[in-house]
This record gives structure tokens, sequence and C-alpha cells, in this order.
């Protein structure tokens, strides 16, 4: 579950807010509540949000404040604001703040629930654009060199992962390329793309909700059979077996 911190003055909105069922059903919790921007402020040193919704017209610290104090922080996980309709300009303005839409008062949950779906869809994004370099590092390679971070971002952008490709990809032979890689990431091309991929399965398995033959297409494999095979060799499990683990 996404964690959400709720910015907002009004107790009356608090409870509607507290009541929704959208927020479970699209993968949200409401963590906290705070009544104005200082005492969000208060809460964000304390505690890591997956999402703020902020309202606009608040007391002792408003919301267009408490959104520059984020930026400031360098906070960058999304943002909505919440606003009536008189208050638009205050909207354009938290926008350039780092709010990445906006909802107009009285929150409808159709419109909520839409929101919630983009944001959801752009966290899943940041995480995944991340997975790769930390199963890289995981898996022993040394992240800080550009060859490295050039792999990365091939492997972050290709499912069908192969050394001729690739080495095409880089412009060098094959056999360069092997020699290169293998210096680099202290294994063979093949050794190493296997590990990555069954790192990349596991995670896969653990924080999504995909089906298996998903994540086997995801990784590259024409056969679903084929993948739970190189996933029991490498785990000890079958895929199906690791997710219920977990």
């Amino acid at each position: 579950m996404y964690k959400v911190l709720i910015v907002e003055d009004d107790r009356t909105n608090r409870l509607f807010y507290s009541k929704l069922k959208v927020w479970e059903e699209e993968g949200f919790e409401i963590a906290d509540m705070a009544a104005n921007g200082k005492e969000a402020l208060i809460l964000v040193e304390k505690n890591e949000y997956d999402m703020y919704l902020v309202d606009v017209m608040m007391p002792v610290m408003n919301g267009l404040d408490f959104l520059s104090s984020l930026k400031e922080k360098n906070i960058t996980k999304p943002k909505i604001i919440a606003s009536n309709y008189n208050e638009f300009d205050y909207v354009r303005q938290g926008m350039k703040l780092g709010a990445q839409d906006y909802l107009l008062k009285p929150i409808a949950v159709d419109e909520l629930r839409d929101c919630l779906i983009n944001v959801r869809q752009e966290l899943k994004e940041k995480e995944e654009s991340g997975i790769t370099e930390r199963i890289f590092a995981e898996c022993g390679a040394d992240i800080s060199t550009g060859f490295t971070q050039k792999v990365i971002a091939y492997f972050d952008t290709h499912d069908d992962i192969n050394l001729k490709d690739i080495s095409d990809e880089f412009m060098l032979s094959k056999d360069y390329f092997g020699r290169l890689f293998k210096r680099q990431m202290n294994e063979s091309f093949y050794q190493f793309v296997l590990k990555y991929k069954m790192e990349y399965g596991k995670y896969l398995l653990s924080h999504t909700d995909d089906r298996i033959y998903e994540v086997s297409e995801q990784l590259g494999y024409k056969t679903t059979d084929y993948f739970t095979k190189l996933f029991k060799e490498y785990t000890g499990t079958t895929p199906a077996e690791y997710r219920k683990k977990l």
C-alpha cells in the first residue's frame, strides 16, 4: 500500500477522506492527517510518504508554503492540490511548486480515483526505473562506471537481451564486448544475464500482482515452463511457491 499524507484544515473534509474506500481499492492508505502545513512538516520529518493531498487555503501555514518547503527538501513524491473553484490562481502556483494535479472541492470520488490511478502509475514507473541499477549492484557490478551505466540503460529498455544485439548497440564485436563485460561485471555475459533475470523475476513476484506468465514475458522468455525451470534451479522453488512464501 502506498502511504498518503492528507493536509486539510477542515475537520469534516478529513472525516470524508477517512471513510472513502477508493484509497484501498487503488492501493493506497491514509497514513497521517494534518490540519495545516506546519503540522504536516513535523510529520514529514518523522515519516516518509508516497503521496501528498494538500488543501490550498489553511491557517498557520497554507498549502503553497507547505509545497514550497517540500521542494526545498527535494521531496519529489506526487502531490495533489485540493481547492475551491475560485482559487485557481493558487492552483497554478501550486503546479509550479511541483504539484502533479488538482481536485476541485467538493471532491468527487471518481475524480479522486482517476488521480490515484495516475499517481500509482507514476510511482510504479519510478520504482521500476531504479530496480535495474539496484539489481546490478546486488549482482556485484560496479555501477559507478560509464560502461555499466550504459549497460543498465540498455537492460532497462530491452526484454530480449542477447550478446549480438547489445554488442551491435555498443558498436563492438561480440568477443570484445564479452571480454569487456566480464571485466566489469566479474561474470560472463550469459551468467550475469541469467542472474539478473532471476533477481528481476523475484522483484516482480514480490512487488506486483502480475501473473507468472506475465512475469515470464517481461523477462523475455517465450514459455512459462522454461522460466519456471530456470527460476527453480536458481532459487530452489517455483515462482508460485516463491510468491506463496511471501
